[in-house]
C-alpha cells in the first residue's frame, strides 16, 4: 500500500501524529504502560549504565594507585565518540535498514536543543514488520559489535572507549523502543505509519473494524 492509497481507502483511518521534535512526550504514555518493548528498554539502559559505572570505577583504579590516566583518556575518547560520531552512525544504519525495506526518499532531521536526532522516510507506508527492521537495526548491530568488542578487548586500553558506546547508546535507542510501544500497545489495529517530510511529522494510522 502507497501512501496515496492509505490516505484514501475506506479501510483506513487515522489514529495519532506527532511532529518528530515532541516524540519524547508523545510516546511517554506508551512507555509507561511497560509493555514487552519497554520492559526490553529497560533491560537494556539499566544494563548499559551499570556496565559505565563498573568501567569507569575500573579505569579510575590505576589513576588512584599509580597515577595512570591511559585508561581516563580511552573512556573520555569513548564519550567523545559517543555523543558525536556515533549519531551519525546510529542514524545511517536506520537510513540502511529503511533502503532494505523499499523506502528512497530519505532524508536527516535533527534539533540539537532537544538533542533528537532522525531519519524519515517522505510519504513512505511501512508496516509493524518492516517498523521493527528499521527501529531495531542499529540497537543490533551496534549493541552485538560493542559488546563483542569489550569481550575481546577485556583489560586493554580501547574497552574504556567501547564501553561508553555500549552504555550510552542503548539510551539512544529510546525513541525507537518507545515507537515499538505503540504498535505493541494496540495490536489489533494493524497499525501502518509514514513520514511527511514538509511538515516534520509521522503519521500513524489503523484498520478500521
Amino acid at each position: 500500500m502507497n501512501y496515496k492509497d492509505l490516505l484514501s481507502s475506506d479501510d483506513f483511518a487515522e489514529i495519532a501524529s506527532i511532529k518528530h521534535t515532541d516524540l519524547r512526550s508523545f510516546l511517554a504514555s506508551e512507555v509507561e504502560k511497560q509493555p514487552l518493548w519497554a520492559r526490553i528498554a529497560n533491560i537494556l539502559q539499566v544494563s548499559g549504565l551499570l556496565a559505565f559505572f563498573l568501567g569507569g570505577f575500573k579505569a579510575f583504579m590505576p589513576f588512584f594507585t599509580h597515577r595512570q590516566t591511559e585508561n581516563l583518556w580511552w573512556l573520555f575518547a569513548g564519550l567523545i565518540f559517543t555523543f558525536t560520531i556515533l549519531i551519525v552512525l546510529h542514524e545511517l544504519i536506520h537510513a540502511l535498514s529503511y533502503r532494505m525495506v523499499g523506502a528512497r526518499q530519505l532524508s536527516f532531521g535533527m534539533n540539537l536543543k532537544k538533542f533528537i536526532f532522525y531519519v524519515q522516510a517522505n510519504q513512505y507506508v511501512l508496516n509493524y514488520k518492516q517498523f521493527k527492521v528499521v527501529a531495531l537495526a542499529p540497537v543490533i548491530a551496534i549493541g552485538i559489535l560493542s559488546l563483542l568488542g569489550m569481550v575481546s578487548f577485556y583489560n586493554q586500553p580501547i574497552f574504556y572507549f567501547i564501553i561508553p558506546v555500549f552504555a550510552f547508546h542503548t539510551i539512544f535507542c529510546g525513541g525507537d523502543f518507545g515507537l515499538l510501544c505503540f504498535f505493541q500497545n494496540r495490536p489489533d489495529q494493524e497499525i501502518v505509519t509514514f513520514d511527511v517530510k514538509a511538515e516534520s511529522k509521522t503519521y500513524f494510522f489503523g484498520r478500521i473494524k
